[in-house]
């Protein structure tokens, strides 16, 4: 069966070069990576933890939002945020080299991608534009959590028909495919470029909006603030890793990637992760567990209790 353009750049790749030595990026990657997935694995620990609390019926359950119904969301959040970290190791040479032997080593670079921007990143902004959304009656949980595995589909449908179509099926020029460089360090597609510049584009403003939106409605000052810096931790990252990562192929020469430059757009990514956990996930556990009982609560939220439970009567 005919391969597609890019499994036979990847594997012409393969047989033209060993594969890479790590470098200090790729050392730095693997850190932030560890980094983020540990977050990723203290908020999951931290949102199932609480569960016992968020059961017990009280006004401050309420007002805080700490329910079952936001319990899965957060945790989907946690899971993408996780899987998205961890796809970035499908890049490093010290992977490629444990896991497949020459002169596939450079297949991995063709999974990277596709897991990490096909099916984590698509899934982590849908998540948390749902959070968002749903703290301001904008969506419905649980109901609406079951919608967030198919926000990945355009685009994992995309780099998925890229892998599989053959060659004689869809004959793009083989240089809008190149996985690797003449080094056999991964680079990154300009097709996958390309859809991460739509997922961007997509996104961004739907985040921006929902951020906005939040920071109006908000009863105090603290939770203005957190909106803003979730607008600022969340949305400005996107174009600095699209521009990062379209550089990381073109940055010394045309067939020669920068680590430095993919370490910048996996930073990126990295700080919207950590921010989204920490603003959306472990920040309201922490107000649940030290704001006290219902007398030590400011006026505006007891009143805003007050008026949600007469809308659910």
């Amino acid at each position: 069966m005919q391969a597609s353009v890019a499994v036979s750049e990847a594997l012409e790749a393969g047989k033209l070069s060993a594969a890479p030595r790590d470098g200090a990026a790729d050392f730095a990657v693997a850190w932030l990576a560890v980094v983020v997935v540990s977050l990723a694995v203290a908020a999951t620990c931290v949102v199932v933890s609480f569960d016992a609390h968020a059961r017990q019926p009280g006004r401050l359950r309420r007002m805080l939002d700490l329910g079952p119904s936001v319990r899965g969301a957060r945790l989907l959040l946690a899971i993408f945020a996780g899987l998205l970290a961890a796809a970035e190791v499908l890049r490093l040479p010290f992977f490629s080299r444990a896991v497949v032997s020459p002169p596939r080593h450079v297949v991995p670079c063709l999974a990277y991608p596709l897991v990490a921007h096909g099916v984590a990143e698509p899934c982590f902004l849908a998540t948390v534009l749902l959070l968002l959304r749903a703290s301001t009656g904008g969506a419905r949980l649980p109901a609406a959590a079951l919608a967030v595995p198919f926000a990945c589909l355009p685009f994992l449908s995309a780099h998925v028909a890229v892998l599989v179509l053959p060659a004689a099926v869809a004959p793009y020029p083989g240089q809008l495919a190149h996985a690797a460089d003449v080094d056999a360090r991964c680079a990154y597609p300009a097709y996958a470029a390309a859809l991460l510049v739509a997922l961007a584009a997509l996104y961004a403003p739907l985040l921006l909006s929902a951020c906005w939106t939040v920071a109006a409605v908000a009863i105090n000052r603290r939770m203005r603030a957190r909106a803003y810096a979730l607008a600022a931790l969340v949305v400005v990252p996107l174009p600095v890793q699209v521009v990062a990562l379209a550089l990381s192929s073109v940055w010394e020469t045309p067939r020669r990637t920068s680590p430095v430059a993919a370490f910048l757009g996996f930073l990126a990514v990295g700080i919207a992760a950590a921010a989204a956990l920490t603003i959306l996930v472990l920040l309201p556990v922490y107000d649940a567990l030290f704001l006290g009982d219902d007398e030590q609560l400011p006026v505006a939220v007891a009143a805003a209790g007050e008026e949600a439970r007469e809308l659910d009567r």
